[in-house]
């Protein structure tokens, strides 16, 4: 982010960066390239008067069209055919705008700290503070305030925003982001190992789906509601105003490296709060989401990145936020729950999963089988709500598992530039870990690979794994094992498979397979899950209408539909009565007469018949005329 620069004209000046340096195959654009954040040391130079001129000029840059840049820049270096004055004019300004891109281009790119250093120090601290006095600890302290600082200051103009004035900035992040596909592709995979279709299905897609839901829904979501007032109350009416929050604290994980940055810090703004985002260190996506945000206009300072790891998160927690949205292990949740319990922040929690996925006899069972594959492997199963629990009915399980067995060994794996892979790697080491130990521990308790039997156990390249055989004695029973591994038992009756699918910590997803849908509505209902597929699986977080969170182990909070909307807001009930003379019956004196009254008021309103529904009219209004009386004249009238 500019100290000098507004995202709009710098938008303006990206423009005519790259027109100017395109980029091929060898050297990035010059927008693309990130290396445009030492442009602030040459604006410090700049007289304050030049400044000014050279911002109005990026502002108008930022309306008009490349091909109209393109067509200036060509008219300035075709100065032959003018007369010389202005030709003179004309290659003085050639070379004024061509230098304030070229260089901080060359001079980045010949710094052998490299880029990705050089984005990290403009975006992520001030460097303008002596800090070499200080304790690491005290670094930290002094980082997460000015972060916390800056965002709380952006928060007022934030909150002042209309609106329909940040759903139109969102409409500029949907651009973006379909302009930029394979930047963003790129940079994912290089960081989560993911297979390229992965990406653009789970993470392009998505955001791009839930921006439309913002964009279409956020300004009635959000809007002012009339709610109804109980007759007792007539005269009064009633309403609920949704308003920002403050600024919030978006923590993220790292499989999902751009989706779970976007969704959140987008629902945040558009609920009319600041963001303050900290990415898993293991993916940060460093630069990324800071273009993103400043192309599309995004009020300056309004989205503060922090970049590290779990002691950064702390600090930041400690300059109480208004509101903590993490997501993440069960474990680190249970620790900010508790660090944000001593300030009473509130905290939504998105965490584990162990979802089971329920096949009845009577279903398609190839569809069911991809489905299967599908939902345990995506992302090399590094998803809280991957298919954890393949529970097949008896009549079909032999049928199903060869079959399962046989389409899983076609699965293609490999860290792909075409889109030709089905799985990449694993994203984090500790992970590949956590999968190894899971898996020996099941081997050696009776368990049986029906695939994969030839992973090395250290290669983040874990190949699909079927495993039969799992009783509750194995840990892989009970804890998430977030990998390609598809544990699969049969079950008999409808009930037995309700009560082993509940018989877990974990509750955040599932899904029922059958041709009934009145037998996969009544299991849907008895399953204890805050998410639930029919007939498809991890679908329900597709639709973005629908909220999103978990029960028990698994969190609570939802984020996404109209739910994550008002979670990210201030939920205000208003109340409103005329200006007049009356004395409510509630009010002070309390007297005899009075409790004689509203009893009988208040038989006469619930008892739920015509004849005392006439009572409740008569007594109430005896009572308020009594009301009044001994309201204004005092206990003794």
């Amino acid at each position: 982010m500019s100290k000098h620069l507004s995202p709009t004209q710098m938008n303006g000046y990206l423009k005519l960066g790259d027109v100017i340096i395109p980029g091929d195959r060898e050297f990035p654009s010059f927008s693309q390239s990130g290396l445009f954040v030492y442009s602030d040391r040459i604006f410090d130079y700049v007289p304050k008067q030049d400044l000014e001129d050279l911002k109005l000029l990026f502002t108008l840059l930022a309306f008009l069209p490349k091909v109209a840049i393109r067509l200036m820049i060509a008219i300035i270096e075709n100065d032959q055919y003018f007369p010389n004055v202005v030709a003179s004019l004309l290659r003085m300004m050639s070379v004024g705008l061509k230098g304030l891109v070229f260089t901080p281009y060359y001079t980045v790119l010949n710094d052998p700290k490299g880029i990705s250093q050089k984005i990290q120090d403009q975006l992520d601290w001030s460097t303008s503070i002596n800090t070499s006095h200080l304790s690491p600890q005290q670094e930290l302290d002094m980082k997460a305030e000015q972060i916390f600082s800056k965002a709380k200051e952006a928060q007022k103009a934030v909150s002042t925003l209309s609106v329909e004035q940040r759903v139109n900035v969102l409409h500029s992040v949907k651009k973006w982001i379909l302009d930029h596909q394979e930047e963003i592709i790129t940079q994912v995979q290089k960081e989560a190992k993911k297979s390229k279709s992965d990406i653009l299905f789970s993470e392009i897609f998505g955001v791009l789906d839930h921006l439309d839901f913002l964009i279409k829904t956020s300004k009635k979501s959000l809007s002012d509601k009339k709610v109804k007032t109980p007759i007792a109350l007539m005269g009064k009416s009633s309403k609920v105003y949704y308003e920002p929050l403050g600024t919030t604290l978006v923590i993220s994980p790292w499989n999902y490296p751009f989706y779970q940055a976007l969704v959140p810090i987008t629902t945040s703004f558009v609920a009319g709060n600041a963001t303050v985002y900290k990415p898993s260190e293991i993916t940060p996506l460093e630069g990324l989401v800071e273009k993103c945000l400043e192309a599309s206009s995004f009020p300056e300072n309004s989205v503060q990145i922090a970049y590290g790891d779990g002691q950064i998160g702390q600090e930041l927690i400690k300059q109480r936020p208004d509101k903590i949205f993490f997501t993440g292990s069960v474990g680190t949740g249970k620790k900010i729950m508790a660090q944000a319990s001593e300030n009473l922040i509130p905290v939504e929690l998105e965490l584990g999963g162990k979802d089971p996925m329920i096949v009845f006899d009577d279903v398609n069972v190839d569809r069911a089988v991809a489905g299967a594959l599908w939902g345990g492997l995506t992302n090399a199963g590094q998803s809280c709500t991957s298919v954890e629990f393949l529970y097949v009915q008896k009549s079909i399980y032999e049928e199903f598992k060869n079959k399962l067995v046989t389409q899983a060994k076609k699965v293609v794996q490999k860290v792909d530039n075409d889109g030709d892979s089905d799985i990449g790697e694993m994203t984090s080491p500790q992970q590949i870990l956590i999968v190894k130990d899971l898996l020996e521990d099941a081997l050696a308790k009776g368990a049986k690979a029906l695939t994969g039997e030839d992973w090395d156990r250290q290669s983040g390249k874990i190949p699909p794994i079927i495993l039969e055989g799992i009783t509750d004695e194995m840990r892989i029973y009970r804890e998430e094992v977030f990998g390609p591994i598809i544990p699969i038992l049969s079950f008999e009756s409808e009930d037995e498979v309700i009560r082993r699918a509940n018989d877990t910590d974990f509750g955040l997803s599932a899904s029922v397979w059958s041709a009934d849908l009145k037998r996969c509505d009544r299991v849907a209902r008895a399953l204890k899950t805050g998410n639930i597929s029919i007939n498809n699986v991890m679908l329900s977080e597709g639709n973005h209408y629908l909220p999103f969170g978990g029960v028990k182990d698994s969190g609570f909070g939802r984020i996404k539909g109209e739910f994550g909307l008002h979670g990210f807001s201030n939920v205000k009930a208003i109340l409103v009565d005329k200006n007049s003379s009356t004395i409510e019956v509630n009010w002070y004196p309390y007297t005899s007469e009075k409790y004689r009254l509203f009893v009988g008021m208040c038989k006469g309103l619930f008892t739920g018949t015509i004849g005392s529904f006439i009572q409740f009219a008569l007594t109430g209004m005896k009572l308020e005329g009594y009301a009044n009386k001994v309201g204004k004249k005092g206990r003794g009238a």
